[in-house]
């Protein structure tokens, strides 16, 4: 067992079981796993290595957030053809935060059978490796593909990315991987990545619930707002910085639901840093709320789209990198959004020019 799983798990746990806020849902999948702790190694994430000394009152750390990032279907073929590079090449130059995080849509196998639901995606493991070169050091594998191969795909995918050195975290073997944070720790700081999904049922009858991981069951963390909170307040007591993803929201609307709003408020109130949505696969605002941010959808980033995706992301496909900085003592200190297009012919994101930066600032509008 890695020492920094033994350190997170009692802190987690303990918030979990103890917050008066718990719902039965946060129960059924952190505090469950309280006794099988004994037995499991925790180990969602690669460990980062240790800091000597805490970093003072004013130090700071910079984040590049991008929304989904999808190397299925066509993108396979050109990765085949040209690295495992290729989909990052247009906008490497842009991506010079001190850490990347991204949604990571789709499973790393070629093992298991499709998921019995409207899309499947899924990657050789191999092409994991593009990821952290590309500054894509952590990624979120709650969303509503990271399971269409089953939980053999889930567990490859896991393998994947441990042996690529990327850091992911709301899926694991069991609940109480799929809620301990990633830890990124960079200039002295500690950043907790937290990640949940809440997307709703799809036409077909396929629903997330079906995937939520159990005490002794492979899936993913899924999102309620006393199960965030309890979580978000437990990693405060180990990193300077916490950070939520969630996946939820309508496909294709440019505004947040009733459901991404009550997530985020829970969240905040539990004293997270910075929220940060994906699913609508368009952009959706970013708002500041004094020393906190909420970035509601980040849109696509690297995707082929399809013919229903043609239709109803209008052109220009833009979406963006969000810089955040994070200052020890005073929370989100500044942020800015760089716009990038989706190149459908392409399938890969590349600078945006002047008059399509000009529609991402509208997007991003509170």
């Amino acid at each position: 067992m890695r020492r920094l799983a033994l350190l997170l798990a009692p802190a987690l746990l303990l918030a979990a079981c103890a917050s008066p806020a718990a719902a039965p849902e946060a129960t059924t999948t952190v505090a469950a796993t309280v006794e099988a702790t004994a037995t499991i190694a925790v180990t969602p994430s690669p460990a980062p290595t240790a800091t000597a000394t805490a970093a003072p009152v004013g130090a700071s750390i910079t984040i590049d957030f991008v929304g989904d990032i999808s190397l299925a279907r066509q993108v396979v073929d050109r990765m085949t053809a040209g690295g495992a590079g290729y989909p990052y090449a247009l906008i490497a130059p842009l991506m010079d935060a001190d850490a990347g995080f991204a949604n990571l849509e789709g499973a790393l196998t070629e093992r298991g059978a499709p998921w019995p639901k409207g899309y499947n995606f899924r990657t050789p493991p191999r092409f994991a490796s593009g990821l952290l070169p590309a500054n894509f050091g952590v990624v979120t594998l709650a969303n509503n593909h990271a399971m269409d191969y089953g939980a053999v795909g889930l567990t490859d995918t896991i393998d994947a990315l441990d042996a690529a050195g990327v850091r992911h975290a709301g899926a694991g073997v069991n609940a109480l991987q799929a809620h301990i944070p990633a830890i990124v720790e960079k200039n002295g700081l500690r950043v907790a990545f937290l990640a949940y999904v809440a997307t709703p049922d799809e036409g077909g009858g396929f629903s997330i619930r079906a995937w939520e991981a159990g005490a002794n069951a492979p899936g993913l963390a899924l999102g309620t707002p006393a199960g965030i909170a309890a979580d978000v307040a437990a990693a405060r007591r180990i990193a300077d910085f916490v950070v939520v993803a969630v996946h939820a929201g309508d496909e294709y609307r440019t505004a947040p639901n009733a459901t991404q709003r009550a997530l985020a408020q829970a969240a905040m109130d539990a004293g997270a840093d910075a929220y940060v949505g994906a699913h609508a696969h368009v952009v959706q605002p970013v708002e500041q709320r004094g020393r906190q941010l909420v970035a509601w959808g980040l849109g696509n980033f690297i995707f082929d789209l399809d013919e229903v995706d043609l239709a109803n992301i209008p052109q220009p496909r833009v979406s963006l990198i969000l810089k955040v900085t994070l200052t020890k003592g005073a929370g989100v200190t500044a942020w800015k959004a760089i716009a990038v297009t989706q190149d459908a012919a392409e399938d890969r994101p590349r600078p945006a020019t002047a008059a399509e930066a000009a529609v991402l600032d509208r997007l991003i509008a509170p």
